[in-house]
């Protein structure tokens, strides 16, 4: 949201670059800050590693594939409900524990979202 409405003038290749930018500096100060990056020592870890290349990037070009189709007002719900199915999925499928907050997270995020698809139907 901010980056929309604080940095809407801009290019969107200079948007999206400039918010990988900042995300993979804080990847590399968090996994730094950890005692860097380690590669899997056994065979599921790769496997792991390759279906997460293969899935999740299969699953993002589609999503940018199909968000030009969905307009302005459609893309804003998609990408910022992703952390909530995120989460869901790993319950469901993976069978992750999810704390009270991470579900009072969610609340917030899905209400949010609702609150500002709503208010824009209003305007």
């Amino acid at each position: 949201m901010l980056t929309q409405h604080e940095a809407g003038r801009l290019d969107g290749r200079v948007r999206t670059f400039g918010s990988i930018a900042v995300a993979a500096l804080v990847a590399v100060a968090a996994a730094l800050a950890q005692g860097g990056f380690a590669l899997p020592t056994a065979p599921v870890g790769w496997l792991g590693l390759v279906l997460l290349m293969l899935l999740y990037g299969t699953g993002i070009t589609l999503l940018f594939t199909v968000l030009p189709r969905l307009g302005v007002v459609g893309n804003s719900p998609v990408l910022n409900v992703e952390p909530v199915f995120a989460l869901v999925l790993g319950w469901l499928i993976l069978g992750q524990s999810v704390a009270p907050l991470q579900v009072l997270g969610a609340l917030i995020v899905v209400g949010a979202v609702m609150g500002l698809g709503l208010r824009r139907r209003r305007v």
